[in-house]
Order: structure tokens, then sequence, then C-alpha cells
């Protein structure tokens, strides 16, 4: 017996580009970050057209260019990133859920006609060169299995801003991919990794950085929260995942741990003073500064190190509420709430 079922490609989810909410500071810039990306990859990834007809020439192409799994992954990372627009119209209309009635007789025929689809958003995908968050995981995974690489797209939850902090999400809103490179899952997202949406004026703004490449669970957990309990490798729950601190992309490529607080909101001070601890895996000296939203400019913040260990005592000048930047070398690594 035939049966219908409506097959909702992109599901229910938003797909919501990164909405960084940023206190204005002066002297606050963002940088091209590409540590996790070999520079090689990304010099000849620059010689590839624009344009890709089928999915097949840019995996062929990228399978003989690179010969090993990392940085064939990486290659369709950038390519797609850099070439691949976040589509706004669909965002802003609603128009994010693309549906399609099937039928099958039996489960196999089921899965068949769900992976067609499924490749048949990716190949449209990289045809009109937009999507949303769906769209880019289908073709991340289309030619990451074309060139031999282990991939899955994840759905899940994310956060972006501090407005999010203790909110626990009631609904899936984006996509992202896991890949295994070495026998281990290292998540990936191309869709943050390609810039931004400004809701002012309803623009995709690109802004490429490579810190959304080949991320270990626990960096990527503090703004990816997966559907599927195979995906969740920190033991988080939904609920101490909403609660976390704000981390943004900058973060990750800093090569800090962050110590304490981790809970997004900061309720208890010591002598007066907000306590922020790090632990800086590098040599490199870095120049930590911080701004409570409302600032002009970011301010300077008194260090204490000793070995790797750094800590950061912030004067919240009797303000017991409000949101509070952490900064290093002029980019915002994290966001508090306070609720002191």
């Amino acid at each position: 017996m035939c049966r219908s079922v409506l097959l909702s490609v992109c599901k229910y989810y938003s797909c919501v580009m990164k909405k960084i909410l940023l206190v204005v500071l002066t002297s606050i810039f963002t940088s091209l970050s590409i540590a996790q990306i070999n520079l090689q990859v990304m010099d000849q990834v620059k010689t590839y057209p624009s344009t890709f007809k089928l999915y097949e020439h840019l995996s062929e192409r990228i399978t003989n260019d690179f010969n090993n799994d990392r940085d064939r992954a990486a290659a369709i990372y950038v390519w797609m990133a850099t070439h691949i627009k976040y589509d706004v119209k669909a965002f802003f209309s609603g128009r994010v859920q693309r549906s399609a009635r099937i039928t099958y007789r039996n489960e196999a025929e089921r899965i068949q006609k769900e992976l067609a689809l499924r490749q048949e958003l990716a190949i449209e995908t990289l045809q009109k060169k937009k999507a949303v968050c769906q769209g880019y995981s289908e073709l991340y995974q289309l030619l990451c299995k074309a060139c031999g690489i282990e991939c899955e797209v994840v759905v899940g939850y994310s956060r972006s801003n501090v407005n999010n902090i203790g909110k626990v999400p009631r609904q899936s809103d984006h996509a992202w991919n896991a890949i295994r490179l070495d026998n281990n899952w290292l998540f990936v997202d191309v869709t943050w990794g390609a810039g931004h949406v400004d809701h002012k004026t309803r623009k995709f703004v690109p802004a490429f950085t490579s810190d959304y490449f080949a991320v270990e669970a626990e960096a990527f957990s503090y703004n990816h929260y997966p559907e599927e309990s195979k995906w969740n490798f920190t033991g988080l729950t939904l609920k101490s995942f909403a609660e976390q601190v704000i981390a943004y992309h900058s973060f990750f490529g800093m090569g800090l741990e962050l110590i304490s607080p981790r809970q997004g909101q900061i309720k208890k001070m010591k002598k007066g003073r907000i306590v922020i601890e790090f632990k800086n895996i590098t040599s490199e000296k870095h120049q930590y500064n911080y701004g409570f939203h409302g600032m002009k400019h970011m301010q300077p913040v008194e260090v204490q190190e000793s070995g790797q260990k750094v800590i950061l005592l912030i004067d919240p000048e009797k303000r017991r509420t409000g949101y509070l930047d952490i900064i290093v070398n002029g980019k915002t690594i994290l966001s508090y709430k306070l609720r002191l």
C-alpha cells in the first residue's frame, strides 16, 4: 500500500545566521582568521572558479589538488564560505521551509526518496549560490562524500547573543555538519563561517572566518546543541547549554581555555570585583580589555598572570545588572549577563 507524507527538507529551522550583539566600542576590529586551515589550501582555492554547475567538477578538482581528508574538507569549507551567500530574502519572508510530498511503500523507499530530495537541495544551493543553513549543510555533506570524507548533517539549537543566556530554546533552529578526521568527529558550520545577516539593512554581510571549521565538541557546544544525543559529546543538557556564557568565534582561535565562570550569568564577586579566569595554552601574550554595554570605549583591565593561568579583575562600578564583554587583542570573545 502506498503512503503519503509531507517531507520538510528544512523542517521548521529558521536557520538564523549569527547576529552578534556587541557594545559599540572604539578600536574594536575584526580580522580574517585562518588558524585552522592551511595557508596553501586558502591560496589554492582562490584560483578556483566562483561557479560550478556540477558538484562532481568541484569535488574532482579538490580531490586532485589535495592529498588528505583534512585539507580536502577545508577546501570545501573555504570555497563554500566565500561563494555561497545566505538567502536573506527567504529568511525574512519566512520561506525557509521547503516541503515536498512523497509516497513510499516501505522504509527503504522512504529513505531513498528523502536522500534524493536532500541531494536536490544541495545541488540547488550550488547552482543558485545561495541558501539557508540546511542548504549549506546538505551541499557540504554532498561534496565531502564525493571526496571520500565521512560527513553527516546535524540538526539542533544555536545561540549567538547575550539575549540567549538562560533562555532554553523551544525548537531547533539550525543545521551544521560533523566530519570524521583521523577517527575523530569534529564539527563544521559553513553558514556561520560565511558571514552574518545585518538585521537593520536586511542584507547578508560576507565575513569569512575559518573558526567554524573542524571545531572540537567542547568549544563548539558554546553555541551549538544537537537534537540527536549521539552528537552530544559534552554531556550538556539543553538547560545547561542555554545557561553558558556567550562565546564568539574569535574566542576559538585565541589559544585560551575558559576556567570560570562558564555560566553566562555572573551573580557573585570577590572583594567587590568580577573575576574571570583563563588558561593560556600558548606562549602568546595578549592584550586584555573589557566593556559594559553602553560604554563608548573599551577599558583596560587588571591582569594577574601565573604560569599559564590568567586572571582578569573587573570593577563593576556599582552596576548590578547589564552586560559585560571580554575583549582580547581588540576582539570581543565572551559576553556575560550581570545579576549581582
